[in-house]
């Protein structure tokens, strides 16, 4: 696994590195390399688990309850799209989509909503949360009526 960007990176420039590098290292099963992105507290939604994850031993205990043939062991690609990054001062916000791909399975769509505070090695997630699209194809086709129904 590579090294992650330089500290002194903006967020805009860090941040889309570090999901490239976080990815890679989920299909390899590097827990190691992809924590390294995480803060020791980090809260985490996935869609999995009702509750909120909290910390790193919420994370490992969300890991260590997953079947075997759970799809985070049979993911084949995992795609990023539509990223954006905003920071305001040592915080930042990433918004993006992912397209999971499996072997055996449909493909599964997320939107990804992450927070993110600048320490003196450079960027760590302190908090993530993935929202899954069960039917959802990307691209997103436009629907008729498809206005909100609260802002």
């Amino acid at each position: 696994m590579s090294a992650a960007p330089d500290a002194g990176l903006s967020a805009e420039a860090a941040i889309p590195a570090y999901f490239e590098q976080i990815y890679a290292a989920f299909l390899a099963g590097d827990t190691a390399a992809l924590d390294s992105y995480l803060a020791a507290d980090i809260t985490i939604w996935v869609p999995s688990q009702p509750q909120l994850s909290m910390g790193l031993s919420g994370l490992a205990a969300i890991r260590a309850g997953r079947p075997a043939d759970a799809g985070v062991n049979t993911a084949t690609s995992v795609a990023v799209h539509d990223m954006v990054v905003s920071s305001h001062q040592d915080v930042a916000w990433a918004r993006h989509v992912i397209v999971v791909e499996f072997a055996n399975a449909e493909p599964e769509v997320m939107r990804c909503t992450s927070v993110w505070q600048r320490t003196t090695s450079g960027w760590l997630q302190v908090h993530s949360h993935e929202d899954l699209l069960p039917g959802v194809r990307y691209p997103f086709a436009a629907t008729a009526g498809s206005g909100a129904l609260s802002a």
